[in-house]
């Protein structure tokens, strides 16, 4: 029965996260195009993709002019608005276990965070912890961001997410890190969201992650930092 009730709940959450988009969120961002002199009949067709490190690309216009303002409007206001909406509605995102989910996310945290603060696409494969419980294999700025910065609620979440998706990345292995780039079309005056999946096997990742007794994720991870620090 809590199953049953949490299910729903699930879907009137997503219904809401939909409705929100197509109505709310699409009249407050042709406003702002039209107070820019772009009308709504221009966006038609039209869709956009922010990928996992913020990068935001818009097609399906043909005056390069107005793309270039669409794609400045969604990097300078709506971009994290687009993401969380993208993950609310999406079923390749929703449908994860909580683990997964989390994974997913924290990935997409990171990358943002980093190419923000750095202006660099830092890769995360490669990551590891030191036997000082620092984040290893971080490029200079990030290293220093990272691993000396103190008293700073963001820098501690980050640095938390970095320690999780060490962890994950060694139970995943060669199935990769669970990526996505939120889609959006924007057809008949609105807004919805194309799901666009992940460029991992999901479902296989999810199996590795999901919990076996006597599991910990955890248990080679500083091993392994000890090998790559010698």
């Amino acid at each position: 029965e809590y199953v049953k009730i949490f299910a729903n709940l699930k879907d009137f959450e997503k219904a809401q996260q939909k409705a929100e988009l197509k109505n709310d969120f699409s009249e407050d961002f042709v406003k702002d195009l039209e107070s820019k002199g772009i009308s709504r009949d221009e966006l038609e067709g039209m869709q956009i993709k922010i990928e996992s490190n913020g990068n935001v690309t818009v097609s399906g216009i043909e005056d390069k002019e107005v793309r270039e303002q669409v794609q400045k409007l969604v990097e300078e206001k709506y971009s994290d608005r687009m993401y969380q909406y993208y993950t609310g509605i999406a079923d390749s995102v929703g449908n994860l276990s909580s683990n997964t989910y989390q994974y997913a996310t924290d990935v997409q945290e990171v990358r943002r965070y980093l190419k923000g603060v750095t202006g660099e696409d830092i890769s995360l494969e490669n990551l590891y912890l030191t036997p000082d419980g620092k984040i290893g294999g971080l490029p200079g700025k990030a290293a220093d961001l990272i691993n000396k910065t103190k008293d700073n609620a963001k820098i501690e979440r980050i640095k938390d997410a970095l320690i999780n998706i060490i962890g994950h990345n060694r139970t995943s292995g060669d199935l990769g890190i669970p990526d996505f780039t939120s889609e959006f079309q924007f057809s008949n005056g609105a807004f919805s969201v194309a799901d666009s999946g992940f460029t991992v096997d999901m479902a296989a990742l999810d199996r590795r992650l999901t919990p076996q007794p006597h599991d910990n994720m955890y248990s080679d991870m500083y091993a392994y930092s000890f090998r790559k620090v010698l």
